[in-house]
């Protein structure tokens, strides 16, 4: 039995692991994108996954690993992220995902998206079918895993863009329309692939970044690496 740990890039994954363990490797190569190799993490059972940047690639390449290793038991998704709101979601600080949203399904018109105008679910889920959001549960991966919840992380609802939002403008519409707290490019298809697999799932992720700005100023992606490697060593110290 399995636990896949995701990462998008390398360079994120080399953090989880050196959260792990100081080093930055474990008991295999570090794996790059679309590769993934199984390795003990504190004594559970788990395959380190990392995926390529953004949507499709997260999608094909969890698929991959699912395909190819039956024993997978749930999915936890690590990463940075941009924050919508730096009073409740500092740069640094870590978002658990409450709900996956992905705001570029549907039908697109002069008001935005509308998921549902193109009358086609993506999938059934036990509350009905799943048009551009999935509501979560992480609290049963990290039960069913014994995994700690993270101290201080906040919850909330998490944007899976393929073109980050590179203006106030945009930023400031997706948080009318979805009121998320962070945006991230891979979370809502690990999210999908789970729900369809009935597979528990988890993303936690740190903050790089402020949603909509460009400004050196707004980003703290070193920070928010080693603050992931923090977080990830203190999600698995529970016995």
């Amino acid at each position: 039995m399995s636990l896949v740990i995701a990462t998008a890039t390398t360079r994120e994954m080399k953090a989880v692991l050196t959260g792990f363990n100081g080093r930055g490797r474990v008991g295999c190569a570090l794996p790059g994108p679309g590769e993934a190799c199984p390795s003990p993490v504190n004594g559970r059972n788990c395959l380190l996954l990392v995926t390529g940047v953004g949507p499709v690639n997260a999608a094909l390449s969890l698929g991959r690993a699912l395909g190819a290793h039956r024993s997978v038991r749930g999915v936890l998704n690590l990463g940075v992220a941009g924050t919508f709101d730096v009073l409740r979601a500092p740069l640094g600080s870590a978002v658990l995902a409450s709900a996956e949203v992905w705001p570029e399904y549907g039908l697109a018109g002069d008001d935005g998206v509308d998921p549902q105008g193109i009358a086609f679910p993506q999938a059934e889920g036990p509350a009905g079918p799943v048009w551009d959001r999935i509501d979560l549960a992480p609290e049963v991966l990290l039960e069913q895993w014994h995994l700690a919840m993270p101290t201080g992380a906040r919850s909330g609802v998490a944007l899976t863009v393929a073109g980050v939002s590179g203006t106030p403008a945009r930023a400031q519409a997706m948080c009318r329309r979805h009121a998320p707290l962070m945006e991230n490019m891979e979370g809502f298809s690990p999210a999908l692939a789970c729900l369809r697999h009935n597979l528990p799932f988890a993303e936690v992720r740190t903050m790089s970044n402020i949603v909509g700005s460009r400004a050196a100023e707004d980003w703290a992606l070193e920070g928010a690496l080693d603050a992931l490697g923090a977080l990830a060593r203190e999600l698995f110290l529970t016995d």
